[in-house]
């Protein structure tokens, strides 16, 4: 299950759609609801106390990191929000960064585009070279059943810096760090 959400998360966020119109889904700002079983409610999914921080750690930007990286590394890398329509994966603890020397096509000039941080109007091969997946894991080593989408400041083009190990790289532009802690900027 581990690998089949990176191998999602990294294949939507590696490959770009076009500038338009958004989905009109609104930022969620609360975990989902507690889910019924046969006799009593499971408590809803929360994000690991400290996870979120305020203090800005100094770190390496997404291309630096992804060239010098292993796995098995403790990194601190730093990104924005984004690189497809949709950076967060629905109902896991996954979402992508982007290296931030990338400019999302609203700083480019062009205004038209309902969501800039799919980056659309940057060159396939450098969004490669530019790309990284987080993932919030629990005890399990699992992301997270929870949507991350507006939780503290996670929104498209914010800029974090995130503190993990590196759990997955590979020659093809992978790159998936686990987080221990994330600065939203």
């Amino acid at each position: 299950m581990h690998r089949t959400v990176i191998a999602l998360s990294a294949a939507s966020a590696l490959s770009l759609v076009a500038c338009g119109p958004s989905d009109g889904a609104s930022a969620r700002k609360a975990g989902p609801a507690p889910r019924e079983t046969g006799t009593a409610a499971i408590a809803p999914v929360r994000l690991p106390d400290g996870l979120i921080v305020r203090a800005e750690p100094a770190g390496t930007h997404v291309a630096a990191c992804k060239t010098a990286a292993k796995q098995g590394d403790e990194v601190t890398i730093v990104g924005r929000i984004g690189g497809s329509r949709h950076p967060f994966v629905t109902d896991a603890a996954v979402f992508t960064i982007v290296d931030p020397a990338l400019k999302p096509c609203g700083e480019n000039g062009d205004d038209h585009c309902s969501t800039p941080w799919d980056y659309c109007c940057e060159d396939r091969d450098a969004m490669k070279c530019s790309m990284a997946t987080i993932e919030i894991a629990g005890d399990d080593g699992l992301p997270l059943a929870l949507p991350l989408r507006g939780l503290q400041g996670l929104d498209p083009l914010a800029t974090v810096a995130v503190t993990g190990t590196v759990t997955e790289r590979n020659d093809q532009g992978l790159l998936v760090v686990r987080a221990k802690r994330i600065a939203v900027r």
